[in-house]
């Protein structure tokens, strides 16, 4: 009986070792795997704001086509005074950014063995599009009018211009999450981020994902 509980306490003994050998295993294997990314958040965002003084970065440029909104086109109308229904079109210039007031939103993280950069940024902005007023056109639909009447009606856009510009931001902000256009945002943060690591980290990052803290 004796030998028996002595073998016994043994056996658990040798358990309980066994146990908290993979334990420590397990710790320090996961500790290993921590280091394996650093956390260059600061680095990253002295770099953007050296390059972007106006504290908003951005990321995509283009020229796009605007309809004009009901409200405007409405406007439009009982300035001229007339009965009809128009369209409104021009095209403008865009800008998108992503905003550095609050570095906090910004995070980065580098793994040099595997060389990949992860980037959390704040969710994308719109700055107001500048409208070309030369490309203004208005166009009826299910009527004709006369021309000297679609000439004081494209002034009349022209002149307000900056209210054309307001009604294309709304526009412009209700799109800003679409996949496509997101995507096209993240691949010029992406090579930022390998700008980012030639200048600071002293190599190019093999892999770079990018995800707006907005998104799941």
């Amino acid at each position: 009986m004796k030998a028996r509980t002595a073998l016994t306490i043994v056996l658990v003994v040798v358990a309980v070792g066994l146990a908290v050998g993979l334990a420590a295993g397990i710790a320090s294997s996961l500790g290993k795997f921590r280091v394996l990314e650093r956390d260059v958040s600061d680095k990253f965002v002295v770099y953007i704001e050296g390059t972007t003084p106006s504290g908003k970065l951005v990321v995509l440029e283009g020229l796009e086509r605007f309809t004009a909104s009901r409200d405007f086109t409405a406007r439009i109308l009982s300035l001229v005074k007339v009965d009809a229904r128009i369209e409104i079109g021009a095209m403008a210039d865009t800008a998108y950014y992503v905003d550095l007031a609050d570095a906090s939103q910004w995070k980065a993280s580098w793994a040099p063995r595997t060389g990949l950069l992860r980037l959390t940024v704040p969710p994308p902005g719109l700055l107001p599009p500048a409208v070309r007023t030369d490309t203004i056109e208005v166009k009826t639909t299910g009527a004709n009018i006369l021309s000297s009447t679609l000439f004081q009606l494209k002034k009349e856009a022209e002149a307000l211009r900056a209210d054309f510009s307001r009604d294309m931001l709304e526009q412009g902000r209700a799109s800003l999450s679409k996949p496509e256009l997101r995507a096209r945002m993240a691949a010029s943060l992406e090579a930022t981020a390998k700008a980012f690591g030639s200048a600071v980290l002293g190599v190019s990052p093999k892999t770079v994902e990018v995800k707006f803290s907005d998104e799941p």
